[in-house]
């Protein structure tokens, strides 16, 4: 059993962008226990060993010897490959919506099982997840506790390898395209080489479609795109689409945190880091005199 002290978490939201009047321009910070996590660590520890090498080889998320370096890399190096020989390479990004508070505790436990944790352990999983609650703090002003229906318990230790189990099937359903994962981010990708290749990356995401709704974790149709990567003067334009609705064709798309263009130039990604070091080198310069100043005075 974990006590239910415990599982109580504090959040804080911290403000991202837009207008500070809007709850959902701020990111909530989950703050539980030291001592929980104590015991959490103790329980990673001994299951690491056990489920790393049940974790999907497409999955590069919060992994030993894996990041979004390596899932990157794969796939680039794929895609440029396939530039090079003169094909194009049609890429799916797909966007759950809230993924790591939309887990399902039943389904999570029954997944749990299929991994091979049961008996007393699983009976501890399942004290873990229930009755958890939540409490906003701001300005040292505290609101009422809130129950935790579903989700994996955010600023947890054990709350990552339990999304990754939760989705470790989601690449098995991709039966001739490629997935990468990194985490709840997703891409499926494959080179065209006639329509009947377009129809298969279509098909291919309707699987995944069908097992985002039957896991309960929803792609946001609003945010998933297509890109077509290629050096013809006019690749292939088949329409991809979710549930009827039609997905946005983009030039270039923030993949982990690098610009991805249709042509695989890299002009986009180095004019934003050059734009960055230029900010932050003018807070430099400014802070700089600023500190001057104060001295001479």
């Amino acid at each position: 059993m974990v006590p239910s002290d415990w599982k109580l978490a504090n959040l804080v939201p911290i403000f991202k962008t837009g207008k500070r009047e809007l709850v959902e321009n701020y990111r909530p910070i989950s703050l539980l226990p030291v001592i929980s996590k104590v015991l959490e660590r103790c329980v990673l520890a001994g299951l690491k060993d056990h489920l790393h090498h049940k974790i999907s080889l497409f999955q590069h998320g919060f992994l030993a010897g894996r990041s979004c370096v390596t899932q990157l890399t794969s796939v680039l190096d794929y895609i440029g490959a396939q530039l090079d020989a003169g094909r194009q390479t049609d890429v799916i990004y797909l966007d759950m919506s809230k993924a790591f508070d939309k887990v399902d505790h039943a389904k999570l436990l029954d997944k749990l099982c299929q991994f091979g944790i049961a008996g007393s352990l699983h009976d501890w999983f399942k004290s873990y997840l229930h009755d958890r609650k939540q409490r906003v703090t701001v300005l040292g002003a505290t609101s009422e506790q809130l129950s935790v229906t579903s989700g994996v318990p955010q600023g947890s230790l054990l709350g990552l390898m339990l999304f990754l189990l939760f989705v470790n099937d989601l690449p098995d359903t991709v039966s001739s395209s490629t997935a990468a994962c990194y985490a709840d981010d997703t891409k499926v990708l494959r080179t065209l080489n006639s329509a009947t290749d377009c129809a298969a990356l279509q098909a291919d995401l309707n699987s995944l479609v069908d097992w985002s709704e039957s896991s309960g974790l929803l792609f946001n149709k609003k945010k998933c795109k297509c890109q077509r990567i290629a050096r013809k003067k006019s690749p292939q334009a088949f329409q991809y689409s979710i549930n009827g609705a039609v997905l946005e064709t983009c030039e270039s798309e923030k993949d982990l945190g690098v610009w991805v263009s249709s042509n695989l130039s890299w002009d986009k990604q180095i004019y934003e880091q050059c734009t960055k070091a230029n900010k932050l080198l003018g807070f430099v310069q400014r802070a700089s005199k600023s500190i001057q100043s104060m001295r001479t005075h």
